[in-house]
């Protein structure tokens, strides 16, 4: 064991009895569900379902829409296929059940923790663990190495920040990432720096995430709303984060001194926010989707806060500006290609590092462009608002992310082989 290792263990030992009071604190703060606090302390709350069983952990929304994916195409392999998916956010919670795979079984992640770690692993007793992009605890994998269940990282994606984080603890990070057979890669950015963590062989066959196909739509309440809408343009402001609603509001009044019957759509990330942008917005006539019926005609500013449905607010936008790279949020971008998909132009601050790949295809491509205040983004959206722009990127850059289903194969692939060497 390192000296890392040992330090970290020791102070999440000492952290457990305190478990109860950091979690009672965060349900005041709307971060947790009371009604699940046991499993974040790795008691379940369901049955482990008899024979073979799959563990997959991501973080939030991102990874459990990569792992879905992945469940649904082993599925088709395997039809009898179980599996745990666990996740730390209460909105990932409520997509995946939203979802309700066949099979698909949801608990939030026990918090890593020697004594959670081993509660979990002890009742659900996954024959393999899936990890997906880069939220990932030593003391879980300590103890999956300890009880020899294989583990593997797929969509790996890792930031600058975060591999300088690491590479300060050159021997725990070895210990940590050393141990996935196979790592697969999003980008080439995180295979080298894993392959140099690790000194083992990292692939690199690209982003599941492209795999995914376009977004759903409910075509009803499209063709309802499109209705409302007439012809007025309309800028969409979507997955927003505290800060940005402000600069879409900025720009969407720079907007309205050239076309006053533009409509402004804002999605925040999380939509339990939305209450708050009541009071942001509170300028313009507001249609509010959480509580309100159908939007009125006058309304101008839409504060669209439900899960599930930015394929709608996608396709009704003619032009996207999409959050998450606000500078010193931390947040570091959010997916572009399922506006991409659509084919909608798209707009990004510039913190985009967990997309920094696909940002500089898109733009090279005439598909999407940065911008830094509220006048740019404005200037950058009103040819698309006039429709004086015409859609036309350059296929070259983009056909790995509209086409391409490699890196779910190669997940997918891995996962049966493992499958295949435990026994039954």
């Amino acid at each position: 064991m390192t000296l890392s290792l040992f330090a970290y263990r020791t102070f999440t030992s000492g952290l457990d009895p305190f478990l109860p009071f950091v979690l009672n604190k965060r349900v005041k703060s709307g971060k947790e569900d009371a009604a699940r606090l046991q499993e974040r302390r790795g008691y379940p709350s369901r049955k482990r379902p008899t024979g073979k069983l799959i563990w997959m952990h991501g973080a939030s929304i991102g990874e459990s829409q990569v792992l879905m994916l992945l469940f649904e195409a082993l599925r088709k392999e395997q039809p009898d296929l179980n599996a745990i998916i666990t996740t730390q956010t209460r909105t990932s919670t409520e997509l995946i059940e939203r979802r309700n795979l066949d099979g698909l079984i949801h608990q939030m992640a026990a918090i890593d923790t020697p004594f959670s770690t081993e509660r979990f692993l002890k009742h659900w007793a996954p024959d393999v663990a899936i990890f997906a992009e880069s939220d990932v605890w030593p003391n879980m994998v300590a103890k999956l190495d300890k009880k020899r269940i294989p583990r593997m990282l797929i969509n790996a994606r890792m930031t600058e920040k975060s591999f300088e984080g690491w590479e300060r603890f050159p021997k725990l990070a070895k210990k940590v990432f050393g141990g996935f057979d196979p790592i697969l890669a999003a980008n080439m950015r995180t295979a080298d720096g894993l392959k140099y963590l690790t000194g083992n062989r990292v692939k690199m066959p690209g982003n599941i995430k492209y795999a995914a196909p376009e977004l759903p739509v409910d075509t009803a309440e499209l063709s309802k709303l499109q209705v409302v809408l007439g012809k007025r343009p309309v800028f969409a402001a979507l997955s927003t984060h505290p800060g940005e609603e402000d600069m879409a509001l900025k720009a969407y009044n720079k907007i309205l001194n050239v076309l006053p019957e533009a409509v402004l759509i804002v999605a925040p990330r999380h939509p339990e926010r939305g209450g708050d942008l009541l009071m942001t917005l509170a300028e313009h006539p507001i249609y509010h989707r959480f509580q309100d019926g159908k939007p009125a005609p006058a309304d101008a500013v839409w504060i669209c806060d439900t899960l599930g449905e930015l394929g709608l607010w996608i396709r009704l936008a003619d032009v996207v500006f999409m959050g998450g790279g606000l500078p010193g949020s931390g947040v570091l971008g959010h997916n572009p290609i399922e506006p991409l998909k659509l084919e909608k132009f798209v707009l990004s601050l510039p913190e985009v590092d967990n997309f920094k790949t696909e940002y500089a295809d898109m733009v090279e491509a005439d598909a999407a462009a940065i911008v830094s205040n509220s006048t740019e983004l404005a200037e950058a959206a009103l040819p698309w608002l006039q429709h004086e722009a015409e859609y036309k990127p350059s296929p070259t850059k983009l056909v790995s992310y509209l086409a391409g289903e490699k890196p779910l194969v190669m997940a997918r692939d891995a996962v049966l082989r493992a499958l295949k060497t435990r026994r039954s």
